[in-house]
């Protein structure tokens, strides 16, 4: 620290500090009197001088705040010493209740409220803050027809000219003794500050974690060496950048919910320059308020899976997951809080359930998961099972031994090993296979025979997943409980698609677009042809609205898609066998059809409903949610006599 900077405008000031600055220690090193005109100069000379703080009045403060960047203690006159000059004015003027103008620049003046009563005058108060404000404030003085002028220099010319007297604003001293305490004041704050800072940038520099501290605005304000490092650059060049560009992938909604108070903490999983990173942001809260936050960046050591031929043999097996979270579109937007969950599982190695149906959100998010994992240079396998027996279950798991040669063939968990192995349909597990894959997970090591010399280390995360209700199963005595509830605190939940109404329509809207440039087509649809499509509960999820989207397209035939052609590709899909096995199965023994029976369900109800509303097609279609059209085409169909 240096010092302060003392500025007067007058002799008779200028001998006030120097019996102040004699009362007793301080820390001002310059004592000055100046020009208003050279305020700004002189002040930048002190700044070089290595000052940090200024004591100035009137406009040369107000000057020197707006061309420095220094702190500046105002000296405020007093209510004393204002109280002094406004007897001064009385006396002069020698009228009962005189009219006094009061000139002050920025926050020169104190209070003067009650001044009216207490000196029985009529006081008026013009504060300057601008000097092109001047001529219009001196001209509303005018218009005020004031008695007397209470100013500086530039203020007694003004009243000079409009022929009022006036009495230049001098100080007793005392309002020096406060700007010169509240100077001490910023003094010893910007010092201990300084310690602080030198501490803290001490305390920074030897951290191995990369640590940012930034402002409201999501700003870089500090970066120590070990981010220098992770970023690549030097802190000069980040300092003022919003650090949301500079750690790719940080999630800013979640960021701001940390600097608006919202949140307590945030925390992910980044992979930056080749480096896996845990980034964890929390507030600094000073009081009740926000003033900004710190994010701290632990580089975590990968897996090491670098060397050419592993590589080259997991890509040949087909070991390699292609998939990341990019995959799943930022439209869909009841995927998101999916997404960010999957993020935090990333950083864990312990197992973890997805509960979905098969589709391409299920692989998109698992493959997500491992990429985005200290595992990403590992296998990632997928494995079904469903449809296999316990003894396959269990040499597709574990391994077995080839009876031929006496070798160890391995199985799919020891093929994933130090990375991820996702085993879809878990509930299809038989006991015995849950009980050794339980046992597995829990003492990471795999008996790949009866002899201790081929037990192997395994270190690989599983991902299980199931369309099943496994808390139903576990009660039902079909899944055991050590499995269940190793997998069920790292829980995953990806809805279906006829659960998540906004993705329906952004996929529907995406893959009309698609296979209309596919087969360059172009078809407009409907309203009621999109409602149709929004309201059907789609089983398949996106591979069905997908599958069908391109059916549509290319079987519409007409510009228009319409809500009966929708409902009736629906219905002919989904509803009704057609096939040549429906029609062979379907025929009698005499050799008639099904449809001439009243055994098909679908002819039943249409017989019934016709029959509710005495053969009105109108209301018999409202009930059935289907055309006209497509009830006339049912009724001929089956043959259904509508009398």
């Amino acid at each position: 620290m240096s010092g302060i900077a003392l500025f007067v405008p007058s002799d008779e000031m200028y001998e006030q500090a120097q019996k102040i600055l004699k009362e007793k220690d301080n820390h001002v090193i310059i004592l000055k009197k100046i020009r208003t005109e050279d305020a700004v100069t002189e002040a930048q000379k002190a700044i070089s001088e290595g000052v940090n703080i200024i004591i100035a009045r009137g406009r040369q403060a107000v000057e020197i705040k707006s061309h420095t960047n220094v702190a500046v203690a105002e000296i405020v006159m007093t209510a004393q010493e204002l109280g002094l000059l406004v007897m001064r004015a009385k006396g002069i003027v020698e009228r009962n209740c005189p009219r006094i103008g009061i000139f002050g620049w920025g926050d020169m003046l104190s209070d003067t409220t009650y001044f009216n009563e207490l000196y029985h005058v009529d006081l008026r108060r013009y504060i300057l803050r601008d000097v092109d404000e001047w001529r219009n404030t001196m001209e509303r003085a005018g218009e005020d027809e004031l008695d007397i002028i209470i100013g500086g220099e530039a203020a007694l010319d003004g009243a000079y000219q409009m022929g009022i007297p006036g009495i230049y604003m001098s100080s007793t001293g005392e309002a020096i003794r406060v700007a010169l305490k509240n100077a001490e004041s910023l003094y010893y704050m910007a010092e201990i500050e300084q310690h602080n800072y030198a501490q803290f940038s001490t305390i920074l520099d030897s951290a191995f974690n990369g640590i940012i501290k930034i402002s409201v605005a999501g700003k870089v304000l500090v970066m120590n060496r070990a981010m220098e490092q992770i970023l690549g650059c030097n802190s000069e060049k980040c300092i003022g950048k919003p650090v949301a560009g500079l750690l790719s992938g940080l999630d800013e909604k979640a960021l701001k919910q940390i600097l608006e108070g919202k949140a307590e903490n945030y925390s992910t999983f980044l992979t930056l320059q080749d480096q896996s990173l845990v980034v964890s942001a929390e507030p600094i809260v000073v009081g009740k308020g926000i003033d900004g936050a710190i994010i701290s960046c632990n580089r975590l050591k990968r897996l090491d899976m670098n060397d050419k031929d592993v590589r080259k043999e997991q890509y040949l097996r087909g070991y390699v997951a292609y998939g990341t979270f990019d995959d799943i579109s930022r439209n869909l937007k009841d995927m998101r809080k999916v997404v960010e969950l999957a993020r935090l599982y990333a950083q864990s190695s312990s197992p973890m359930l997805i509960e979905a149906i098969s589709g391409p959100e299920l692989d998109a998010v698992a493959q997500g998961i491992h990429n985005y994992s200290m595992r990403k240079n590992g296998p990632f396998i997928m494995i079904n099972m469903a449809g296999l027996s316990q003894d396959q279950q269990m040499r597709t798991l574990f391994g077995s031994g080839n009876e031929g040669t006496g070798e160890l063939e391995p199985g799919a968990i020891a093929e994933a090993n130090h990375g991820t192995l996702v085993i879809q349909s878990i509930d299809k597990l038989t006991l015995p296979a849950q009980y050794n894959l339980a046992k597995v997970i829990r003492t990471k090591r795999l008996m790949r025979s009866g002899r201790i010399e081929d037990t192997l280390m395994i270190d690989t995360r599983i991902i299980a997943c199931t369309a099943k209700n496994l808390t139903e199963l576990r009660r039902e005595f079909k899944f055991r409980s050590d499995l269940y509830f190793t997998l069920k605190s790292l829980r995953l939940k990806i809805s279906n698609l006829k659960d998540r109404r906004e993705d329906v329509e952004y996929l529907l809207n995406l893959y009309t677009r698609k296979y209309m440039e596919q087969y360059s087509r172009y078809h407009v649809m409907t309203a009621g042809a999109k409602k149709a499509l929004l309201e059907y509960s789609w089983e398949g999820n996106s591979i069905q609205l997908e599958a069908f989207c391109e059916r549509m397209i290319l079987t519409v035939g007409k510009r228009a898609i319409t809500e009966e052609y929708v409902r009736d590709l629906l219905d002919e899909l989904y509803h009704r066998d057609t096939s040549i096995y429906a029609a062979v199965e379907a025929e009698a023994p005499d050799g008639k059809g099904e449809r001439e029976t009243d055994e098909n369900p679908e002819r039943t109800l249409l017989k019934a409903v016709l029959k509710k509303y005495n053969g009105s097609r109108i209301l018999t279609a409202r009930e059935l949610n289907i055309s006209t059209t497509t009830l006339w085409r049912k009724i001929k169909k089956f043959e259904i006599d509508e009398k």
